[in-house]
């Protein structure tokens, strides 16, 4: 079974860990990057980071050719930048955008 992660914030990120997934807390920008790091090393095949730490870029560079882990960004339902990325991620995957809603 995959192991799940989660990065972000901890009033946005506690409601995980009664999904089971782990949960990593990050304060900012620089936390963020050093617990997705942390996330991979405990052996995350999915690390889901929520949208107010945009790392995705980063850990594209650092990750991106890698089967695993796939750093996800959790949208927050506002049309920002992570939800945005997610609609990239699963066009990419799947050859058309089937999250964009017009």
């Amino acid at each position: 079974m995959a192991k799940i992660g989660v990065v972000g914030s901890g009033d946005k990120i506690m409601c995980f860990l009664a999904s089971g997934f782990s949960v990593y807390d990050a304060g900012s920008v620089e936390e963020a990057k050093d617990a997705v790091k942390r996330a991979a090393d405990d052996g995350c095949d999915v690390i889901f980071v929520t949208s107010e730490y945009d790392v995705i870029p980063w850990a594209d560079g650092i990750y991106g050719d890698a089967i695993t882990p796939a750093v996800i960004p959790l949208p927050d339902g506002d049309g920002t930048v992570g939800e945005k990325r997610l609609g990239s991620f699963v066009e990419r995957a799947v050859g058309a955008d089937i999250l964009a809603g017009d």
